[in-house]
């Protein structure tokens, strides 16, 4: 039925140009294509309106928590300093508590990704210098939603925030 239907509009088409003045044939042409031009303009303006609207609400929701991540690293950083900033093992399940429940609702799938799998190997001694550099992919990953580029940085850059001889222990890997 709908071919049926093709061909009967692209009869009536043929008859009604053949019937018509060139010059008026060509005008509704321009026409048509200006106003498809216009409509198909329109949506795709929408489309990446949407997006960005959709884009600076999750950086704004993502925000909170992943500061929160970062001043965790920092607090936990801190904490193995032979100083007094102790950092106690409730607070740090509080603090990664926290962050999960955030994660659930504004976490970036690799982000969680690498957070599931950094909480894998967590408590591994073994692992030390593999979870720091899960944690430092956390970082990176956390860096990119928040619209920074990881151009220039390497594994091992962040981390010699926190280990002076960080770049001698991957290298070992």
């Amino acid at each position: 039925y709908t071919g049926f239907l093709i061909i009967k509009g692209f009869e009536k088409i043929t008859h009604i140009t053949s019937n018509t003045n060139n010059l008026v044939i060509v005008a509704i042409i321009t026409g048509g294509i200006s106003i498809v031009t216009a409509l198909i303009t329109s949506v795709i303006a929408k489309i990446i309106e949407y997006r960005q609207i959709t884009k600076r609400y999750l950086y704004e929701k993502r925000e909170k928590p992943y500061s929160e991540f970062i001043a965790m690293v920092y607090k936990l950083q801190m904490s193995n300093k032979k100083n007094n900033n102790k950092y106690s093992e409730q607070e740090l399940v509080n603090d990664i508590t926290n962050f999960s429940k955030s994660l659930t609702l504004w976490g970036s799938s690799k982000v969680i990704q690498k957070w599931n799998k950094f909480r894998e190997f967590i408590n591994d001694p073994n692992e030390t210098v593999k979870n720091l550099i899960l944690l430092e992919d956390i970082v990176f990953e956390i860096r990119k939603d928040m619209g920074q580029k990881k151009k220039g940085l390497h594994s091992g850059d962040l981390l010699s925030f926190f280990i002076n001889d960080i770049k001698n222990h991957i290298n070992k890997m």
